[in-house]
């Protein structure tokens, strides 16, 4: 089968393309060029597959790049909170907007649609998490998820689309970029690794969940295999998630005690908030809560789960999987 995946070459996307290409599938990618996209693909042979660089807001690029594939798992996003909070506007243009063409084209050509939402749509509720809760973003980021999560949903009922959207968990992994535009794992692991501090945001009693990469493919895999076989999925929304909490305190203590051994002179890079004030903790440091903060992020994954998926790839195993893919770069 020939499947595009719109960001391809980023972290899921870089995973999920890899897992494809090893099984034999035709891979079509659309992503924007960058030096870390072509580290991404020297790091996952993604040389296998067919590699077109350019924007899913050029919707005449879209319409080339999806001519003749079976499927699409859209999972191109610009995706960062803080980020957002400063450049709103590009969100909104690529993760709606950008959104609206995938769908759009993919209406023209009739290919079904898998579009990878977030967890941070929901907001802050709590309870844990359904797939019925109601989304109640709270950064420019999540309101653009939002409204391409609801575009892909309308784009079912108004047109009898064969779309699912998934909403994955905290994920982390192989190929996650750190830098101020990474995510807390990949971030506190370079940090930590190069001898420096790490900062949390708040007082570290937010709750979150982690799931690995491999076991978010693992359940991309059999919503794939789905989607190219029916229409079972038409209109579903599916959490991805392990539903085991963590506290974020409790994850940073976590890898400082893993890492400390592996300490060096400091280099002194600096992927903080700018315009965090910060008080010394030993090797944490504690900042104001930033804008757009969550108090809770716990899945309830029981619809994914019903389908024969589980995690499989605990916390502690995934830390030691990252950190240790990490050293060896």
């Amino acid at each position: 089968m020939k499947i595009l995946i719109t960001g391809g070459t980023g972290f899921q996307g870089s995973n999920l393309s890899k897992s494809l290409l090893d099984d034999g599938h035709d891979v079509v990618i659309l992503n924007l060029h960058s030096e870390k996209n072509e580290t991404n693909i020297k790091r996952f042979g993604l040389d296998r597959a067919k590699i077109i660089w350019g924007s899913i807001n050029d919707i005449y690029t879209v319409k080339d790049t999806m001519e003749g594939v079976d499927l699409v798992v859209h999972t191109a996003a610009k995706i960062h909170v803080d980020d957002s909070i400063q450049h709103p506007t590009s969100y909104f243009k690529t993760n709606v907007m950008g959104t609206n063409n995938v769908l759009e084209v993919a209406r023209q050509f009739n290919v079904p649609v898998i579009h990878v939402s977030t967890c941070e749509v929901y907001g802050f509720q709590d309870e844990d998490l359904l797939e019925t809760s109601p989304l109640m973003p709270r950064s420019p980021y999540a309101a653009s998820k939002a409204g391409a999560d609801r575009m892909a949903y309308s784009y079912y009922t108004t047109y009898d689309m064969n779309i699912c959207i998934v909403r994955p968990f905290n994920v982390f992994g192989p190929g996650q970029k750190d830098g101020k535009c990474g995510a807390v794992i990949p971030i506190w692991t370079t940090s930590l690794l190069e001898g420096n501090d790490i900062t949390i945001y708040g007082e570290g009693t937010q709750s979150r969940e982690f799931i690995f990469i491999d076991d978010l493919v693992s359940a991309y895999r059999i919503i794939i295999d789905k989607m190219l076989s029916g229409k079972e999925l038409a209109g579903e929304v599916l959490n991805v998630g392990t539903g085991i909490e963590v506290k974020v305190n409790d994850l940073a203590n976590n890898m400082v005690k893993r890492v400390d051994s592996e300490w060096k002179e400091p280099k002194h890079h600096d992927f903080s908030y700018p315009t965090s004030e910060v008080k010394e903790s030993g090797k944490i440091l504690y900042g104001e809560a930033r804008p757009g903060e969550v108090k809770r992020f716990i899945s309830n994954s029981d619809k994914m789960k019903s389908f024969g998926w589980s995690p499989e790839v605990g916390l502690e195993e995934g830390l030691s999987k990252y950190i240790n893919w990490r050293k060896s770069l």
